[in-house]
């Protein structure tokens, strides 16, 4: 077989030197298409921040801590200066339960996961506490949690026999930098608290007990605030992400999650008393757990996938216009080669805008199948014969259906890009096996003939 010499061999350098060139030249607009994604996604996440702001933000939440408050006066040739100190204490276990339910809230086009979850907080208080804090009367028990505008109903706090009700946080506890809720055990109740225990049976503790209702979005996490801490947490998601210093003990994921955790004090990086002046908020956060919404790759991060291929997915299909014309003898104008590259790189725009309103496979399909109706007849045309451009469709065909299964892995997409990479290099070295690139100027063509030796 012999190809018409029509490409000498400095014109068939020449145009692998345009065709490179404009391969790289095409990262132009890849790099225009991923400002755009970003600007999309930077909107959806504003898109997120403005609903969890409307609806209540990442939770976390601890077991009850006990405060106590107390004077310190420092003095300094100025006189004295009285401030409050406040003292936090963890009390000896507590058990959380939380049964999450999500649903799905919309701002614009974005679609945004948010949760209402029920939330039963079990636990003791040792007596001794009660004792201890007789001297500055009422006790306070703070409940932690980090967005109190995600509380839709709190019940009271059953402590022994007495129902306490929930306060906002002390102003002066919280310009310590601490969030959440409190309940204020009465001096009196205290007191009766103390009358009323067994003096026989010194390790008998005081059980309490209290119910909330919370609405978040994201995350819901917890704080291991007790000498023993125990989590039970079943959620409706089932792409969730463990998150935190503290993965679960057992955990079950199907259509539905459930995780148990169990912390003891010693795990925790911080002792059980602490001054909230000392210990704020950022610093109980880092030993929290719990779990993330995780949505498995979204549309955006599709299509930032997808442009993160386009370069190869385009230098191959530039590469096999080059093939056809060495191939065929029919030399291509360079003009086809920018048209075919401005069409190649308009897909990624338009996958982009139709992914933002259907789901991202139906996206995907229409998107590559609108650009083969386009690129397929015109390549048919000016390489001469309605079957090239048929043959080049397929190609495209394959090529873009390895791009989505590539996309759309969640964790092999680099062990399945990697192959077919590989597998394009060898379908190159295959198909050009027997083209002599010297031969170009010599009458026996561009394709060797087998039937040739030496």
């Amino acid at each position: 077989m012999n190809v018409p010499h029509l490409i000498d061999r400095n014109q068939a350098t020449l145009k692998l030197l345009f065709v490179g060139t404009l391969s790289l030249v095409m990262l132009i607009p890849l790099v225009m298409v991923r400002g755009v994604i970003d600007e999309r996604q930077g909107m959806q996440h504003q898109a997120q921040a403005t609903i969890a702001q409307r609806w209540g933000g990442g939770q976390m939440i601890g077991g009850l801590v006990a405060l106590s408050q107390s004077t310190v006066e420092t003095r300094d040739p100025r006189g004295t200066d009285a401030r409050q100190n406040w003292r936090a204490q963890v009390l000896p276990e507590v058990d959380l339960e939380a049964r999450l339910t999500t649903e799905f809230r919309y701002l614009g086009i974005y679609e945004v996961p948010v949760y209402t979850t029920g939330i039963s907080v079990s636990g003791v208080v040792d007596p001794a506490l009660l004792r201890d804090s007789a001297a500055d009367g009422d006790l306070v028990l703070w409940l932690p949690l980090a967005d109190v505008r995600g509380v839709r109903d709190v019940s009271d706090l059953r402590l022994g026999d007495i129902d306490i009700p929930a306060r906002p946080l002390d102003a002066g506890a919280a310009a310590c930098g601490i969030f959440g809720l409190q309940f204020t055990l009465k001096a009196s109740d205290r007191a009766r608290l103390w009358a009323d225990r067994d003096p026989d049976d010194t390790g008998k503790h005081i059980p309490y007990r209290l119910n909330l209702r919370l609405a978040g979005s994201h995350s819901l996490q917890f704080l291991p605030l007790a000498d023993t801490t125990r989590v039970s947490l079943e959620a409706d998601w089932p792409h969730p992400e463990f998150i935190g210093q503290f993965l679960p003990a057992e955990r079950t994921i199907t259509e539905t999650t459930t995780a148990r955790w169990t912390l003891l004090g010693l795990n925790r990086p911080f002792a059980g008393t602490w001054h909230l002046e000392d210990l704020g908020w950022q610093q109980l956060a880092m030993s929290a757990f719990g779990l993330r919404l995780e949505t498995p790759v979204d549309a955006y991060q599709r299509n930032e996938r997808s442009v993160k291929y386009g370069f190869l997915f385009i230098s191959l299909t530039f590469f096999t216009l080059f093939l056809f014309e060495v191939m065929t003898g029919r030399p291509l104008h360079p003009v086809p080669y920018v048209l075919t590259g401005a069409a190649l790189a308009v897909f990624y725009l338009v996958l982009l805008a139709l992914s933002e309103y259907l789901p991202f496979a139906a996206a995907f399909a229409l998107a590559a199948g609108l650009l083969l109706a386009i690129v397929a007849p015109y390549t048919g045309v000016v390489l001469g014969g309605r079957r090239r451009g048929v043959l080049v469709g397929l190609m495209m065909a394959v090529t873009y259906g390895l791009l989505y299964v590539l996309v759309s892995a969640e964790h092999a997409a680099l062990l399945l890009g990697s192959l077919a990479l590989l597998a394009a290099i060898a379908g190159l070295m295959y198909l050009t096996r027997r083209v002599d690139w010297y031969g170009y100027g010599r009458s026996g063509g561009a394709v060797r003939d087998e039937g040739r030796s030496g």
